[in-house]
């Protein structure tokens, strides 16, 4: 049963790495390293996935042109959320914080 204005498709226990991830999201662009830090975990991009396959997250990852720390051109995953992204984190976040969905710790 659907209720007017509830958040859609939440699972009960959301990660506190999630909700980092996704308040950074919010934000601004990230890249791979600053998913790492943020989340507190060692394979930031599995971490996106688990967004996208969790909560219907797209999180692209754009390839953005630079330059390593031997002077040599690389390019960098940049995560971002779309707009349809940022509606569902807008949600998500809210009932994290209003609606008492429990958090689950990260290891």
């Amino acid at each position: 049963m659907s209720h007017e204005g509830a958040p859609r498709n939440i699972p009960h226990r959301v990660t506190s790495r999630h909700l980092r991830l996704l308040r950074a999201l919010q934000e601004r662009p990230l890249t791979r390293e600053e998913v790492d830090t943020i989340a507190g975990a060692s394979n930031g991009p599995d971490e996106v996935l688990r967004l996208r396959r969790g909560y219907g997250l797209a999180v692209p990852c754009l390839r953005m042109g630079a330059t390593d720390r031997d002077g040599r051109p690389v390019e960098v995953g940049v995560y971002r959320l779309t707009e349809g992204d940022r509606v569902k984190a807008a949600e998500l976040l809210a009932a994290s914080a209003t609606v008492g969905l429990r958090t689950q710790p990260a290891i």
